[in-house]
């Protein structure tokens, strides 16, 4: 007999059998839970764009020191005002991207609807982080001041209030 045989190779490996179609259900859901997990992350970051890296660096300043925080080269007033300008400005492109995206693979707006308020959600998070860290800043340090914070959160709830707009859809 040649090992090579599928009846021998089936005597001496055995079949492997699911349990039941509870286990098949539980790894589909979780298969899904984990589909869908990175489907927020990713959506998220990328609307999100520079936003989620300034509160990723303002968190680690943040864990070491407040003062590392307010002073550190990323919280320069300027760049904030940059990175809240880039993000505005390339959100309405990005949100028509992840309809397209979406109305790709699923044709029930409501279910793109309850797939997009978690990242509603956590973007909206990201953006109260974001201006408990600008309220933080002191003005004449690091190139702060009152008129440049009011541009910067103006600049943040104009994005905050497109973010509205694709939570009502």
């Amino acid at each position: 007999m040649s090992t090579e045989n599928a009846l021998v190779t089936l005597l001496r490996e055995g079949v492997s059998v699911q349990e039941s179609s509870v286990d098949s259900k539980r790894d589909l859901e979780d298969c899904l839970r984990s589909a869908c997990n990175d489907f927020i992350e990713h959506t998220s970051a990328s609307l999100l764009g520079p936003i989620a890296g300034l509160v990723d660096q303002c968190k680690s300043a943040e864990s070491t020191s407040t003062d590392l925080l307010i002073k550190a080269p990323f919280m320069n007033g300027v760049l904030v005002k940059g990175v809240f300008s880039n993000a505005n400005e390339s959100l309405d492109g990005q949100l028509e991207d992840v309809s397209k995206q979406m109305s790709l693979y699923l044709e029930n707006t409501a279910t793109q609807g309850i797939l997009m308020k978690p990242v509603v959600r956590k973007i909206n998070r990201s953006l109260e982080e974001a201006k408990r860290f600008i309220g933080e800043t002191t003005d004449g340090e690091n190139d702060w001041d009152a008129e440049l914070r009011a541009d910067i959160v103006k600049s943040l709830e104009e994005f905050e209030s497109k973010v509205k707009i694709i939570a009502k859809k």
